[in-house]
């Protein structure tokens, strides 16, 4: 299902319509062999494999998953926890399968000689002795938290995990909500694996499902879907977006970026998102600085040119200047509202980061500014994390997170930009379409992060990039410089070390 870049990203709505159109094929069978055929992969025969089979199509994926690991050798245990009696057409062929093949039984999952399946009604007393456990409970559906017996097995699953065992959740982590990655009450299946069908979901790819998600997976069971809510941006995305340089490129072909910021006590914001800026690529970077004195130089980035704030934003001066970043170690003094305010009138291409939000999330001018821009066709991105997102929209911190699509389309359309919603899966809108990150780990949860993206995505800008493309290839990068340093070993890191990592991604 894969396209040319990026993967679709559909909500349960559309999921549920893909469905519709293939009645005619039995894709719960599909999912089931693909679910044993990942267990195959990893486990023996002799393993004890558990499957938790839940009240709707979820459950009958563990079922179908569960009658093709009998074919397989496996002598499974079956925890059946749904009602047969309200199964749709193919979650009851499945359980008929699964019926065929059970003996009742409350032994040790894969005990018995013969390839059978042990079918229990209740939780098993040697679910501490299983190899791997299969939630199957609930899937895209799932819209309020698990009550006593699902809640009771998410429990059981937990510390049969905790003991050892692996667990492949089907399609989405049991108490995740689908469609916005919240999860639905106080407790859900953490997972070492999830195998999702068909299409990735959001559910699977931002906020607090990233905990319980582990290692992701797609199949598409043979699909191709038209209708998706967003896409994913990963390597696919970065090959096809990223433009190589020309042979005969200079300095002056590469574009120039100016960085407003860093006032007394916060230069290290603007210096980290000058160095990265340059690490990124930009020709030629400038910071403006609020700081009385300002620094003359950087040592380890003399490449910067210095000026006062004030010089940068003249506009008689810097007419070579290509995009700006604003917001990094700004401050919310006087100087730093009269200062973008008159950015914000400029019409060239700007990232507004940090401070700047939070000016612009005070003032009902500011915003109306910032909204006026896309009316003379000045690209504008913000990159709010949630507490600033919350700000912007006179929100909670926890609604934002609770719909993270929801929250960036709304900060895209109510200030009229490219918005990118940081955190664990970087959600990114442009006013139509909305991509979700894949790259990242919590290595970036350090001070100085975010302003190493900001000037990565300025430097983008500056040299000519679409704002959206630059967003999405900035946050990529700074997400991958991150994922190169986890892959190596490294177990703590400062944002500097996400710049000098920029060199070898």
């Amino acid at each position: 299902m894969s396209s040319t870049y990026g993967e679709p990203v559909l909500l349960s709505a559309q999921l549920r319509s893909e469905e519709a159109k293939h009645a005619n094929v039995d894709l719960m069978r599909r999912a089931g062999r693909s679910a044993a055929e990942f267990l195959r992969a990893r486990s023996s025969p002799n393993d004890r494999v558990v499957l938790f089979a839940g009240p709707g199509n979820n459950g009958g994926d563990a079922l179908a998953c569960a009658a093709e690991l009998v074919t397989m050798g496996y002598a499974p245990t079956v925890v059946m926890l749904g009602d047969p009696e309200k199964f749709d057409e193919d979650a009851r062929r499945a359980w008929q399968r699964v019926k065929e093949l059970a003996t009742c039984a409350d032994s040790p999952p894969g005990s018995g000689s013969a390839s059978r399946i042990a079918l229990t009604y209740e939780l098993p007393k040697h679910l501490s002795q299983a190899t791997w456990i299969i939630d199957g409970l609930f899937g895209i559906g799932l819209k309020r938290p698990l009550h006593v017996g699902y809640s009771d097995a998410a429990h059981a699953i937990a510390d049969a995990r905790a003991k050892g065992a692996k667990v492949l959740a089907l399609d989405v982590p049991s108490g995740i909500d689908a469609d916005t990655g919240a999860l639905v009450g106080d407790i859900a299946v953490a997972a070492d694996h999830t195998l999702t069908f068909i299409a990735m979901k959001p559910g699977v790819l931002t906020g607090a499902a990233l905990d319980y998600v582990g290692e992701l997976h797609l199949d598409s069971l043979g699909l191709e879907v038209e209708a998706y809510s967003a896409r994913t941006v990963n390597a696919a995305w970065v090959q096809h977006f990223e433009r190589p340089r020309s042979t005969t490129a200079h300095k002056g072909t590469q574009g120039t970026l100016a960085i407003i910021g860093g006032a007394n006590g916060m230069l290290g914001a603007a210096l980290l998102a000058s160095r990265a800026a340059v690490r990124m690529g930009a020709g030629k970077v400038k910071v403006g600085w609020l700081a009385e004195p300002y620094p003359q130089v950087d040592p380890l980035m003399p490449e910067v040119m210095m000026r006062a704030a004030t010089q940068r934003i003249d506009a008689g001066a810097d007419t070579d200047t290509d995009a700006i970043v604003i917001g990094c170690g700004l401050g919310i003094t006087g100087a730093a509202v009269r200062v973008l305010a008159s950015v914000l009138k400029r019409d060239m291409p700007l990232v507004i980061d940090a401070d700047a939000l939070n000016l612009i999330a005070e003032s009902a001018e500011l915003a109306t500014l910032c909204q006026q821009r896309k009316k003379r066709n000045a690209a504008t991105i913000i990159t709010p994390h949630p507490a600033e997102a919350a700000r912007l929209l006179g929100a909670s911190t926890a609604s934002v997170q609770a719909d993270r699509l929801r929250t960036v389309r709304d900060l895209a359309n109510g200030y009229s930009c490219v918005a990118v919603l940081k955190g664990a899966g970087t959600v990114i809108n442009d006013g139509d379409a909305t991509t979700i990150n894949t790259s990242g780990n919590p290595l970036l949860a350090t001070a100085g992060t975010g302003d190493v993206l900001a000037g990565m995505v300025g430097a983008l800008l500056a040299q000519g990039y679409d704002a959206a493309v630059a967003a999405q290839l900035g946050v990529f990068l700074h997400g991958a410089a991150a994922d190169a340093l986890k892959s190596r070993g490294i177990k703590r890191a400062v944002a500097a070390d996400i710049i000098i990592e920029l060199t070898t991604i």
